[in-house]
């Protein structure tokens, strides 16, 4: 939008109207924005959990094989 075309809004609508639907508009842009970031953030926690988990999971089974070790030594 251009400078004439904002106050041609303001003259036929008035300010407190253009003032609300800019301040909707921007909220809408903001929301969108935050959204998207929180699917990235998603996307990202799922994979580094996925991660996690199969650490533990590989940490399990070694000390499951220790454990046998050390019950057979006995």
């Amino acid at each position: 939008m251009d400078y004439q075309s904002i106050l041609t809004a303001i003259n036929s609508l008035g300010f407190p109207i253009v003032a609300c639907i800019a301040i909707a508009w921007f909220f809408y842009k903001t929301n969108e924005n935050y959204r998207a970031d929180i699917k990235e953030l998603q996307a990202s926690q799922k994979e580094e959990t996925k991660a996690l988990v199969d650490a533990v999971n590989n940490n399990t089974l070694v000390i499951q094989k220790l454990v046998d070790k050390l019950n057979k030594e006995e």
